[in-house]
């Protein structure tokens, strides 16, 4: 699974990863962006709600529940943090809001407990990524 990033100006970049072109991605104007599209936080964020509720959903699909409406908010917690006060996302909390055809409360614990195994976002944030670097400087 690949994404592709180019530079466009200031902190604005076009991404693009299968069929999917033109995804804008900048920084707020109090983040020296230009307001231009989400930014990378609020991507994660994104991703980390789509993860999250697609395993709920699933679960409760595979066992016949007809969902009429579910909502997410999924809230992250930015913070200045010590010995150099770098901003960091510290806490993540999601939200679901949900209503079926049918009752689905005795699933919801084992479809919370799906979600969370299953949700490769929310595994791989819990468990820690390595994350490898390498710039490639190319010649004029």
């Amino acid at each position: 699974m690949k994404v592709y990033l180019n530079f466009v100006n200031n902190l604005h970049f076009k991404a693009q990863t299968r069929h999917f072109t033109d995804i804008e991605m900048d920084e707020p104007e109090s983040f020296h962006g230009t307001d231009q599209g989400p930014s990378s936080v609020e991507y994660l964020l994104i991703g980390v709600g789509g993860c999250l509720g697609s395993s709920f959903v699933y679960c409760l699909q595979k066992n016949n529940v007809e969902i009429e409406n579910l909502n997410m908010v999924v809230e992250g917690t930015l913070k200045h943090v010590m010995p150099k006060m770098h901003l960091r996302l510290i806490k993540i909390d999601c939200e679901i809001t949900i209503s079926a055809k049918s009752e689905f409360n005795h699933l919801i614990d084992t479809c919370v407990k799906e979600f969370k195994e299953h949700c490769v976002i929310n595994e791989s944030i819990t468990k820690g990524i390595p994350l490898n670097t390498k710039i490639h400087k190319k010649e004029k």
